[in-house]
């Protein structure tokens, strides 16, 4: 069996912009994704508010993805594929693209570069980088017109830091929509989705991983 880690913030974690709750198990993008995949196991790690590489200490845990990501890499490994779907904390908090690009980035040189063990051989998960929906006009004030164009920046954004780092990216620009109800998350319609448009990519890599 395979192993596969989820890895991003209240998208991923299944935040409802109707309740504030959480979305149902089964609508959830990283479960949605389990379910069409053949002999892979899916860890869905996905924390609100998380964010590529920044701190925020008025928050109740860290926030910081890449101080904890080593952590659970140690923690869930063997993995054969890391699914990193972050930026859109660091957007609304008003670090520009670029910035949340360097940040991809860094996030995957962790991946690539954490090391397991003295005692065991195991290869390096693959990556694959995510660019998120990007906001919407809604019912949040903080989202307006500069912080929607920098969302929609991201998805270019993470296609370079990909290119510059070597792994695959896929874009959700079109696959999913953000709710007006808050302008940052989805429904269980738009995160059901994601699940769904990233199982074809992510069967291909696990597939030439097994198959070299």
């Amino acid at each position: 069996m395979q192993h596969v880690l989820c890895f991003g913030d209240s998208l991923t974690w299944g935040h409802c912009p109707a309740t504030s709750g959480r979305l149902a198990f089964e609508d959830r993008w990283p479960n949605v994704l389990a379910a069409g995949l053949e002999n892979a196991h899916v860890i869905a790690e996905g924390l609100r508010g998380r964010s590529t590489c920044r701190d925020n200490d008025a928050m109740p845990c860290d926030m910081n993805g890449a101080r904890v990501l080593p952590m659970l890499l140690h923690s869930h490994a063997p993995l054969d594929l890391v699914v990193i779907m972050l930026g859109t904390n660091d957007i609304y908090q008003g670090y520009r693209p670029d910035q949340v690009a360097a940040g991809l980035r860094r996030l995957v040189e962790i991946v690539q570069t954490h090391r397991q063990s003295r005692h065991v051989a195991w290869a390096q998960p693959d990556v694959l980088l995510v660019a998120p929906p990007p906001l919407v006009a809604g019912a949040d004030p903080v989202v307006s017109g500069p912080l929607i164009a920098a969302s929609r920046r991201l998805a270019r954004m993470t296609e370079m830091a990909a290119m510059d780092m070597g792994v695959d990216w896929v874009d959700m620009r079109e696959v999913a929509q953000a709710s007006e109800l808050d302008s940052v998350h989805l429904d269980a319609q738009n995160t059901r989705a994601i699940g769904m448009a990233l199982i074809a990519p992510v069967a291909r890599l696990l597939a030439a991983r097994a198959h070299p």
